[in-house]
C-alpha cells in the first residue's frame, strides 16, 4: 500500500476509538436490552389482548411497504426542499418526538396504565428537548423501538416479517452503498440533533456527553433504529407461539450484530 494512502486511512480512523471491542460490548448490551424490553412488552400486550379477547388488527403486507417508502420519500424531499436549517431541525425533532412518544407510551402503558405513563414519557421527552444528553437519547430510543417493534410485530405473521427483512436488507445495501440517500438523511438528522438511532459512546463516561458532540465521522457510533426494530418485529411476531422462540431469534440477531460490526470496522474508509 502506498505510504500516502496509508496516512490517509490513518487520518480517517484517528477519531475512532482504539478499543473497538469495548464499543461493541456497549452496543451489544444496548441492542439486546432493547430487544429484551420489546419481547417482554410484546408478551405483556399479547397477554392483555388474550384475556380481554381483543384482536390486534393485521397490517396488510403491501400497505406497510408503501407507507415505509412514502415516509422515506417525505424525509428525502424535506432534506432537499427546506433550505432553512432551523425549520428543518424543528421538523426532524417533532418527527422524533412523535415516534418515540408513541412507542414509549406502548411500553410504559402496558405496565403502568393511565396518567403516570403519560407523565413519565412526557418528562423524558422534555428532558431530551431541553438537555439532550446521550443517555436520555438512548433511553428514549430504547423505549420507542421496544414499543413500536412489539406492537407492529404482533400485527404481522413471522412469514411476512421474514419477507420484510429480505426486502429491506436489499434496500439498505442500495440506499447506503449505491444511491447513498440514506447516508445523506442520516447526516441531516445528526445536524438537527434528532437522531433516530442509538448513540454508542467509546466508554461509559460518554453517556454524560451532549448530543452536540455527535458528528459524522466522529468518535461515537450510531446504531440505526431500523437495525433494532426489524429484528424485534420478528421476535414479537413469534410471541403467540411462545417466548422461547423469540429469545432464539434475539440471540441470533445479536450474532448478526457482531458480523455487521466486524464488517463495519474492517472497511478501509
Amino acid at each position: 500500500m502506498p505510504e500516502q494512502t496509508q496516512v490517509q486511512i490513518n487520518e480517517e480512523r484517528k477519531s475512532f476509538p482504539q478499543n473497538i471491542w469495548k464499543v461493541f460490548i456497549i452496543e451489544a448490551f444496548l441492542f439486546f436490552l432493547t430487544l429484551g424490553l420489546g419481547i417482554v412488552t410484546a408478551f405483556r400486550i399479547n397477554e392483555i389482548v388474550t384475556v380481554k379477547k381483543i384482536d390486534i388488527p393485521q397490517i396488510p403486507f403491501l400497505q406497510f411497504i408503501i407507507q415505509f417508502f412514502l415516509v422515506t420519500l417525505f424525509i428525502y424531499f424535506l432534506i432537499h426542499f427546506i433550505k432553512l436549517k432551523k425549520q428543518k431541525s424543528t421538523i426532524f425533532k417533532v418527527l422524533f418526538v412523535l415516534a418515540v412518544f408513541w412507542g414509549g407510551m406502548l411500553v410504559i402503558n402496558s405496565w403502568i396504565p393511565g396518567t403516570p405513563s403519560f407523565l413519565l414519557m412526557g418528562f423524558l421527552i422534555i428532558w431530551w428537548w431541553k438537555k439532550p444528553l446521550i443517555l436520555i437519547q438512548d433511553l428514549c430510543i430504547m423505549l420507542g423501538i421496544a414499543g413500536a417493534g412489539s406492537m407492529l410485530g404482533l400485527a404481522f405473521s413471522p412469514e411476512a416479517v421474514i419477507i420484510f427483512l429480505i426486502i429491506f436488507s436489499i434496500y439498505d445495501l442500495i440506499a447506503v452503498y449505491k444511491t447513498k440517500h440514506m447516508v445523506e438523511m442520516a447526516k441531516e438528522m445528526i445536524k438537527s440533533k434528532a437522531i433516530l438511532g442509538m448513540i454508542i459512546p467509546p466508554d461509559l463516561s460518554g453517556f454524560r456527553e451532549s448530543l452536540k458532540e455527535i458528528k459524522p465521522g466522529g468518535r461515537f457510533l450510531i446504531l440505526g433504529g431500523g437495525d433494532m426494530v426489524f429484528p424485534l418485529l420478528l421476535c414479537s411476531s413469534l410471541i403467540p407461539s411462545g417466548i422461547f422462540n423469540s429469545l432464539i431469534v434475539a440471540f441470533f440477531s445479536l450474532f448478526g450484530l457482531f458480523v455487521s460490526f466486524w464488517f463495519f470496522v474492517s472497511q478501509k474508509k
